[in-house]
């Protein structure tokens, strides 16, 4: 069967942890084997440093998931902003998909500095030992660059350094779905009590899920990986930005096509992103701007990304929107 050679590569080094699927653009998708209890996981700072008491407690929640957790070498580092060298950071990535006995890797936070490691990743190791990867914020970044350069699966979800007593039990819950349960999640749904999905434009559309934080996507126009949103459902977040800035950096996004070849739109949670010196001109406009532009299943509200409920998106499967409603349909792990 004809194929890229990313295909032939991947069928050549195929574990039995490996689901390889052909996508319509001809892409090979890699899913890992879906965590069980007794399973160890690694946990790793990629980005910025985290702080001690955050990292306990992140490491208790996901024991209490009956998972082993092991450090990456480098979890407690600190250089400035950053979590150690950029070398050092890259290699407990590599390191942690290196070794076959941990089964997932999980991001304790995000902050700054993820795209200065994306050149150093061994995708070759990656690629051939898929693992369950958790992150977000500045995670956006290494989602991308596996996504593109190793086929894998990932999944846009909490960090580790989020999972401290007030960590919502429905957080932990739609996490526990996605990467615990070989089964599609199916409607994602806001908790209980809060605002439901608001549809900004009607539709039907179905494609790959991709997406993530909107600066970090933005970071990596012009760049070997930058996103590709053909056919997919493009899902949006961001945090402490003005709406000026966000409606620019969406224009840049709507200028570079991504809008127009996307199949969907989806907006999830802006948090703190308001200007007191223009009240009238925030996300809701925005949005509202974007889907009468765009005319294409769009909808907004829903809970991914940075605020207190946060749902975890197995990014590169398939999902559905629905006429203002988000359906999973392929399930992230094996």
């Amino acid at each position: 069967m004809p194929g890229t050679g990313l295909q032939v590569f991947t069928v050549c080094f195929m574990t039995a942890a490996t689901y390889c699927q052909l996508l319509s653009g001809g892409d090979t998708l890699i899913k890992a084997e879906r965590l069980r209890k007794g399973d160890a996981v690694g946990l790793i700072c990629p980005a910025g440093p985290v702080r001690e008491e955050l990292l306990t407690s992140g490491r208790a929640a996901l024991e209490t998931m009956g998972l082993e957790v092991r450090l990456g070498d480098h979890v407690k580092s600190k250089r400035g902003y950053l979590a150690g060298s950029d070398r050092d950071r890259a290699e407990d990535i590599d390191k942690m998909f290196r070794d076959a006995s941990v089964k997932g890797i999980f991001c304790v936070r995000g902050g700054f500095g993820a795209t200065r490691i994306l050149e150093l990743l061994d995708y070759r190791t990656i690629m051939q030992n898929p693992k369950v990867f958790v992150g977000y914020s500045d995670i956006t970044a290494l989602h991308l660059a596996l996504g593109l350069r190793a086929g894998l699966v990932t999944f846009h979800g909490p960090m580790a350094a989020e999972m401290t007593e007030s960590f919502p039990l429905y957080n932990r819950s739609c996490l526990e779905k996605a990467v615990f349960c070989a089964q599609p999640i199916g409607q994602v749904v806001n908790p209980e009590g809060q605002e439901p999905p608001v549809m900004a434009f009607p539709g039907v559309a179905q494609g790959p899920l991709r997406g993530g934080n909107l600066s970090l996507i933005c970071s990596t126009i012009g760049t070997p990986y930058e996103i590709d949103t053909k056919g997919c459902i493009l899902f949006l977040e961001e945090i402490g930005e003005p709406p000026y800035k966000i409606d620019r950096m969406l224009n840049h996004l709507r200028m570079a096509g991504k809008f127009r070849d996307a199949a969907a739109l989806v907006f999830g949670r802006w948090k703190d992103c308001t200007d007191k010196k223009y009240p009238l001109h925030d996300m809701d406009s925005i949005i509202g701007e974007i889907a009468a532009r765009e005319k294409k299943p769009c909808l907004s509200n829903l809970m991914i990304g940075h605020d207190t409920f946060n749902i975890t998106i197995p990014i590169n499967c398939r999902g559905l929107v629905d006429n203002g409603s988000l359906h999973i349909t392929e399930s992230g792990v094996l």
